[in-house]
């Protein structure tokens, strides 16, 4: 798992949101559309090629060239970021407590009956 220096603005974090969830290799064409089509976010396409160059640089994404465009490929995995993401807000929010955390879920109303039998499997799945 890569080594992350801290947490992705969240511009650059719906980028690599929008590369994890299509297929890769993908364009920066392609990018650019799924921005404009699923968010509703206005970025220039320089804006675009501006971020996507930060997570080059961040090692996040490679860049190759197909044709007259570049393509991208994500270097880390979604899983391992959203890992790292969720020990960081435990660690900060949480005093990396998770019994604060699922008590705070349970006092805010936010945790609904398919969570809490979604959670009881999954903890008898970890008992065996």
């Amino acid at each position: 798992m890569k080594h992350f220096e801290k947490r992705l603005p969240d511009t650059e974090l719906e980028i690599m949101k929008i590369i994890w969830h299509n297929p890769v290799p993908i364009s920066t064409s392609e990018v650019k559309r799924k921005i404009d089509e699923e968010t509703e976010l206005e970025w220039t396409q320089q804006t675009l090629q501006t971020l996507l160059n930060r997570l080059i640089a961040k090692q996040y994404l490679s860049k190759d060239k197909r044709g007259k465009e570049y393509i991208y490929t994500p270097l880390v995995k979604e899983k391992d970021y959203v890992q790292y993401e969720s020990e960081q807000f435990l660690k900060k929010i949480h005093g990396n407590s998770i019994i604060g955390l699922v008590k705070a879920l349970f006092d805010s109303k936010k945790i609904s009956e398919e969570d809490i039998s979604e959670l009881e499997k999954m903890l008898e799945e970890k008992k065996k």
